[in-house]
């Protein structure tokens, strides 16, 4: 009888075990598809981000060159952005090559780093909005102004 018991005891630690080890590795798993959505997230951001600096330099061209001239210099940020996209894709690479050895602390700074920079875009594209706000009243205003001739500059 005490065999059975030690038996059965055995038996339900290793199921124990088992049990932790695919939680772990489930753990790990999430944590991973975390990082990946949250680099897919950035990505959109940073395309979106280019869209619309895009979209507002052609509203500039209906300001006068005094109104638009640092909004140009502030718009000129593709640079910015194509940096970010290699950032992001030296970030894809370190999933890629690490992940599946990395400690949980390791993983956990990843996504912290992943995080912050999501939420610095986003407040980085709520302000482009608020831009394209002003440029829009700030056309409208000068309405009565002659657009400028880019192809002078």
């Amino acid at each position: 009888m005490l065999y059975l018991i030690l038996i059965a005891a055995a038996a339900v630690a290793s199921l124990l075990g088992l049990a932790l080890r695919r939680h772990r590795l489930n753990q790990r798993f999430q944590a991973i598809r975390r990082l990946l959505d949250g680099a897919d997230a950035i990505e959109s951001q940073l395309l979106a981000c280019r869209t619309r600096m895009q979209q507002l330099r052609t509203m500039l061209v209906a300001l006068p060159e005094e109104m638009s001239a640092t909004a140009t210099v502030a718009l000129t940020a593709d640079d910015k952005v194509q940096a970010g996209l290699r950032d992001l894709l030296a970030h894809r690479l370190w999933i890629k090559q690490h992940a599946e050895e990395a400690t949980s602390s390791e993983l956990d700074r990843a996504l912290a780093a992943i995080e912050q920079s999501r939420q610095v875009l986003a407040a980085q594209l709520s302000r482009l909005d608020a831009i394209t706000g002003e440029l829009a009243a700030a056309q409208s205003s000068a309405g009565s102004v002659t657009p400028r001739d880019r192809s002078a500059s």
